[in-house]
Parts: C-alpha cells; sequence; structure tokens
C-alpha cells in the first residue's frame, strides 16, 4: 500500500473541496490508504484567519510528518543536487522537504502542482508523483 504525500496546493484544493481532489483523497483515506501531510505544507497553507477552519477539517484523521534533523539533511542535499540540476531559479526547500518525507515513507506518491520538481527531487526513489487534479 502506498502512502499519499500531500504538498501545499493539494492541501488548499482539499480545504477548498475543489474538483474530484476531494473525492480522491476522502477515497483513499476511507479505504485505510495512508494519507500524510507535512508539517511544513501547514506552514504555507495556515493564514491564521478564520479559513485555517477548513485545513483543519480537513486533515481530521491524516497523519502529520515532522521535519528531524535527519530529514533536514537529507533535503538539503537533495535540494542542492536538483537546483544544480535545472535552469529555473526558485527555492526548492519546501518541495525538498517534502520530497525527502515521500522517500521516508516510500513506496508512497506524492500529489503535487509541481509535478516536475518533485519528479527530479524523487528520482530513484519508489515514489510516484501525480498532479493535482
Amino acid at each position: 500500500m502506498r502512502t499519499v504525500v500531500l504538498d501545499s496546493d493539494a492541501l488548499s484544493r482539499l480545504a477548498r473541496m475543489d474538483g474530484s481532489m476531494s473525492v480522491t483523497v476522502h477515497a483513499l483515506a476511507k479505504t485505510g490508504q495512508p494519507v500524510v501531510v507535512p508539517t511544513v505544507v501547514l506552514v504555507e497553507v495556515m493564514t491564521g484567519k478564520a479559513s485555517d477552519a477548513a485545513v483543519f477539517r480537513v486533515v481530521k484523521g491524516f497523519a502529520f510528518h515532522g521535519l528531524d534533523s535527519a530529514t533536514a539533511t537529507a533535503a538539503g542535499a537533495l535540494r542542492e543536487r536538483a537546483e544544480g540540476l535545472r535552469r529555473k531559479k526558485r527555492d526548492l526547500s519546501v518541495d525538498a522537504v517534502i520530497a525527502q518525507i515521500a522517500r521516508d515513507l516510500a513506496p508512497s506518491t506524492v500529489i503535487t502542482a509541481d509535478v516536475p520538481d518533485l519528479t527530479l527531487l524523487t528520482a530513484g526513489a519508489d515514489v510516484v508523483v501525480v498532479p493535482v487534479s
């Protein structure tokens, strides 16, 4: 069974009950498929406003995965390697953390709006990267 790891866009769409994303993730959760939200994703999604209630409602029953020193170190190495391989210049820190958590939980699937970067960061691991629907 693959663990499903959500990135910020996936969680945001889920909180908004956007399209088939809600149906897909809730169906996975009901079948016992583990759904994980990296805590760094909460940093990107939470606002301190009333809209946070929708996020808390959605993640009820999902597991959270924090950032320990081993994961942070491995994510930093992934980020450094990936930034040297791509043209686009933007910080990959959060994506690298999500990728490393997915690697640690492999076999896993990452649901993301940033398929190219997550594919690059998870290359060689038993991680499937799929676009947010």
